[in-house]
This record gives C-alpha cells, structure tokens and sequence, in this order.
C-alpha cells in the first residue's frame, strides 16, 4: 500500500487535468499505526514475468487501426479460421482447459452447428494472435441487422425520442457482453463461455429460442491470450489489461473499449478468479462519483442475487470441495471491492450504458503458487470447479435478461437522456433503488457536471490534440472553434476545443477531464489504482490549463430532452455517429457575463464552431452549446463510514 500524502485541489473552477492533469485526482493518504489489515484481494499475485513477443509484433498490433464493428451485414456472419500451431507449452493444458491453439478449431465446430453462432477477429494481441469476438443470436438479414444499428444510435444520440418509440420497445434486441480471461492465468471463463456457446448453438427449448429472438449476446473468448498461454496475469507487453481502460495502451484494451462503445451492451460480466467463495459485485463504497449509480446498482445487485443463487445451487461445499458460499460485497463487506476508478472493465462498461456490469471471482486458485505445488489432478478438478461456477454465472445473467430485457434498455436510455439533458444525477436511497438493502449515506456519492470543458489553443497544440484525440476514441464528443469567442466571461482563440456535457456520455468525459475529489481518507480502503493523470502521464508539461465552466445540474429551460427537428432532442443537432461532421458549422453563444449586458453579450460573443478533425476511433461530433450557462458548481461529500453489513 503505498503511503504518500498529496495536498487536496483547492475548489476552484478550473479544471487542472485538460492539458496538464487530466483524470480524478490521486490522493494517497498515510496509513493509520495499528491498522486493521485490508480484506483479501482478487488481482494479486506474485512476481512473475509477462509473456513476451517480438518487438515488431508489439509494435504491430499497438499501431494497429481500431476495428470496425457496426457495419450491417446481417447474422450469421461465419467463417472459416486457419488453425494456430499447437503449443505444448501452453499454460492451460495442464489443467485440463482449452489450449489457445484449440480455440480455433473448436470455433469452427461451433459455427457448423447452426446459424445462430458467428465468430469475427477484431483485433490482435501484444504478442500478435487474434482476439475472437463471437456472436450468439437468432438470424438477421442484413436489413434486421441495419435497423437493430440505427435503434442502437437512436438510443445513445437521441434518447428522449428513443424512451417513447414503441417499435424500439418491441424490436430492439438487449446487448449483453461476456468478457473472459482478461488475466491471462486466471483462464476458466473461456472454457466456460465455450460450452454455454455450444449448448445456446444446439438447444431449441422456448426459453432459449425467445432469449436469442430478444438478444444479442457478443462473448470475448479470450482478451488475453498471450498470458492464457504464458500463464501470466499480464500480456506480452507486460501490462495488467484491467487497469487499462483510462489510458488504452494496449491493443487487448481498445479492442474492448471498441467493443463496449459499438455494440453498446446494456448488460456484461467479467470472469475473473480467485476468490473462495466466489466473489459476485456490485462494490462496496466509495463509489465512482460519475455514474447514474441509482439505475446501475437497481440491476447489478438483482442480478447478483441470481447468479448467487445459481453458483450456491450446485452443491459444492466447503468440507467435500473446499468452495465456500458466494458473496456480494455490497450486501456481505464493508469496504475494499470500490468502483471508484474507470479502470476495471465493469466499471468502465458503466459509462457507455451498461447498467449491469459485474466482476465474478471464481473460487479455487489454480494459478501462481498452486499451479506449480499441486498435482494436476488436483489442478484439473479445481479448474472443473471453477469452470462450472463460471458457468452457472453465465446462464443466471441470461435469465436475468431474458426476463428484464425491456428494463435493462429502458435504464440505458435514462443513462444517456440524463446525460444529454443536463439532468441531475438521482441519489442512491431505499426509496430511489428499493430491494437494496444496507443502503446507507455512505453510499451517496454524486456530483454537480460543470457546462462545459474549455481546452484552449497555444503552445501547447500537441497534447491538446493528444487529449481530444484520446476523448473522441472514448465517444466523447468534442466541438472546435472556427473563430474566437467569448465563453464564461472569457475569450478563447481559434482553434480552441469545447467538451459540452449535455451530452449522452457526460461521465465518462468528466471522469477523464474533472479534478476529482478529496479522497486521502478512504484510499487505505481502495481497491487498487484511486486516481490518474493522462496530462502527466502524456507529458503535458506546465501547459495552458482547460477551464472548466460551472453550472450543471437540472436542465436549462427549454431544454429537457423533448425530440426536437429531425428525431433529434430539441436544441441539441448531433453529428450521424460513426461520421465526423465535414463542412457544416453551428453558432456558440455565449455566456452571459453580467445583468443588463446579456443581450449584447450574447449578440457580441457569437462564434462558429467546426468539428474535430481525426484523432477518434469513431469520432461523433457534438455541435453548439446552450445560452445561458449557470455558474453551480458544488460536489456533493461522501457520507460518513460504513457500518457493516450482515458479514458472513
């Protein structure tokens, strides 16, 4: 635990983080003498070293472009894969699971089964091999599968029209995501997602027939290859891919950023091990300040119940198998399983729309020590274990979507429609998310979104592009100044940028951009990473700082996400998604700067605004900002300290 003290921001209202800080604020505190010791962890492991490759396959795959996953071409989409060399020295034959080098072959099997599985490479790995994204659905022709694409875009970009579409409502199909084997030695979930796969390819009950016609369910077979083989956590360049997501170093990460933001899943789980007994989130606090968390713990801890309801109901027990019974942080522990940072995949998931995102723990440790102490028999009927338990979790979410898929989408859309509306985030209480228990004061974390984010132009051009660059490959989106203009009671140049938080993805731009919170005395409690910095980790240096315009909150008047022209809210034209905005401008107003000059302000401080150019994997470019910006800006403090819950 590291125990260096850091000064809290003071509260003002320039965002230090555009150019030279960008991200929630690190604020690591000294641990208390005589401190009770942490509860255990999931992702530690001991000294080990990273799979590694050429260095021309690392620089390949980092420099590879990010794929294009939304093109109609209709379900199934199969082909035939070329077998990779077989590897006696993969890691996952000693416990009895699917060598990577099986992976291929048994996807082909899959894709002969029917036509409901469909198996697409979107990516490669650090150390050069592909990176599966496998498709379970009923069939589409490439028209069903255009219209599912323009109800998915109409849910982020316009979702006050989206919420009130009856043939969405009964048409669209719920997007779940089941992401597996991101540390690469903990491998059961790719075995586990193989032979869900095999029996959704083969089963032709009503159940499954109706979950397939109202879903579509996208399975990562194994983010992490290169460490599934070396049986390391990390990937061939050394990097632990669950901590990735703020930054995107590596291609594993992009390829799962991509996915989240084209296939936009309502619903995704993370296998993950070991914890004994299996470890089920939603988290315990302190809470990502960022999220709607009312809308996601509502279904996140739901379905926790039924997946421990499904892993208990095998029957393993501690005494005849060693596995314990599952549990749920929320409900089970007081602290240390946060979701404080955008760093793991379910918390990132939260701001493109997922509304139920999950770690899982499977129970038995297989990996580090135990893989090289324990006889394989024992190794194999562990992993078997494991295997099973994934499963049971896997099939539980199912039912949970099958039986709340409308739900599921309906609450994304709110995800977006607050987001583009400017509305107020919706404290988490047992009456605001009822069915929870042990709701408590500590859990309220919220913010107050500011209007805007300035990103100046001036001499520091380059990180400044850096930084919108990486904001538009995240589906932020991003406006830039034709001309200077007055904003805040300032003036901008030419070629400034403007992030407008009224749009569908304001927490995610504001936990990349925001200065964060005083958090010192609850890092001691912190999972793992508690702050980042993008500005310093990209060398922004002592460059011109982003200003961040207050004033969030409750909707401006007249603007409440009611549908405006064209399908789109009122006052708010949106770029078509996936295409950059070439050639057309809107006009900025801005800000009043003072009583009985609004007018003339406003009159006198016009200026067009372009869009960005490049930089952005799928670059949607917002246009225009509101008048009349109110200055709030007043982050709401955490509550005081958990009492414990019912702990086991």
């Amino acid at each position: 635990m590291r125990t260096t003290r850091t000064t809290p921001a003071p509260p003002v209202l320039i965002a230090a983080l555009a150019l030279t800080a960008t991200g929630s604020l690190l604020l690591s505190p000294q641990l208390a003498t005589g401190a009770e010791p942490g509860p255990p962890t999931r992702d530690r492991e001991a000294a080990s070293a990273p799979a590694r490759s050429p260095l021309a396959t690392a620089r390949r795959a980092l420099t590879a472009p990010a794929p294009v996953l939304t093109a109609p071409r209709g379900y199934p989409r199969q082909q035939v894969l070329a077998p990779d060399p077989e590897n006696p020295a993969d890691k996952s034959l000693k416990l009895g699971l699917v060598p990577y080098h099986g992976i291929a072959p048994k996807l082909n099997a899959l894709q002969a089964l029917g036509d409901r599985v469909s198996v697409e490479v979107v990516g490669r790995s650090a150390g050069g091999h592909r990176l599966y994204l496998v498709t379970v659905t009923a069939p589409e022709t490439v028209r069903q599968d255009a219209a599912q694409e323009r109800m998915r875009k109409l849910i982020e970009n316009a979702p006050a029209v989206a919420a009130a579409d009856p043939s969405l409502k009964s048409a669209y199909k719920t997007p779940v995501f089941f992401n597996n084997n991101i540390h690469g030695n903990e491998w059961e979930g790719t075995d586990a997602s193989l032979k869900l796969i095999e029996r959704l390819a083969t089963a032709h009950d009503a159940r499954t027939k109706d979950l397939l016609a109202r879903s579509r369910l996208y399975f990562n077979i194994t983010a992490n290859p290169d460490g599934r083989i070396a049986g390391t956590r990390a990937n061939a360049g050394g990097f632990d891919l669950n901590r990735d997501f703020v930054t995107a170093s590596q291609p594993e990460a992009r390829v799962m950023r991509q996915i989240q933001i084209d296939k936009q899943p309502a619903v995704m789980l993370d296998l993950h091990g070991y914890v004994n007994g299996t470890l089920i989130e939603p988290t315990t606090p302190p809470h990502g300040e960022n999220y709607e968390y009312d809308l996601f713990l509502k279904h996140t801890y739901a379905n926790a119940l039924r997946m421990e309801s499904a892993v208990n109901d095998l029957g393993y027990t501690p005494a005849k198998d060693g596995v314990e019974p599952a549990q749920i942080p929320f409900r089970d522990q007081e602290e240390g399983w946060d979701d404080w940072p955008p760093i793991f995949t379910p918390q990132y998931a939260a701001f493109h729309g997922t509304v139920a995102a999950h770690t899982v723990e499977i129970p038995l440790q297989v990996n580090n020590a135990a893989y090289t102490t324990l006889p394989q028999s024992e190794l194999r009927r562990r992993s078997a274990v494991n295997v099973a338990v994934a499963g049971a979790a896997l099939r539980a979410t199912l039912d949970y979507v099958r039986a709340k898929g409308s739900a599921l989408v309906a609450d994304q859309i709110e995800v977006f429609r607050r987001g583009a509306a400017g509305a107020a985030q919706v404290p988490v209480s047992p009456r605001t998310v009822p069915g929870v228990p042990g709701i408590g004061p500590e859990d309220v974390y919220t913010t107050t979104f500011p209007r805007a984010y300035v990103l100046p132009a001036g001499r520091t051009a380059t990180a400044t592009a850096r930084l919108v660059g990486h904001l538009l490959a995240n589906d932020v989106r991003v406006t830039r100044a034709a001309l200077p203009f007055r904003l805040g009671g300032r003036t901008y140049p030419k070629g400034s940028y403007v992030v407008d938080m009224r749009q569908p993805k304001r927490g995610l731009a504001n936990v990349l951009l925001a200065d964060g919170r005083d958090i010192s005395d609850k890092v001691s409690v912190m999972y793992d990473i508690s702050g980042w910095s993008l500005g310093r980790l990209w060398g922004g240096g002592r460059g011109r700082r982003a200003r961040r315009l207050p004033g969030g909150g409750a909707p401006a008047a007249g603007d409440r996400g009611r549908p405006g022209r064209h399908g789109r809210p009122a006052r708010r034209p949106a770029a078509a998604p996936g295409r950059p905005e070439r050639g057309r401008r809107a006009q900025l107003a801005a800000a009043a700067g003072g009583r009985g000059t609004a007018g003339r302000r406003r009159q006198r401080d016009r200026a067009r605004v372009g869009t960005v150019p490049g930089g952005g994997a799928r670059p949607d470019v917002r246009r225009g900002l509101h008048r009349d910006l109110p200055h709030r800006h007043h982050p709401a403090a955490p509550g005081p300290g958990r009492r414990r819950r019912h702990a086991r």
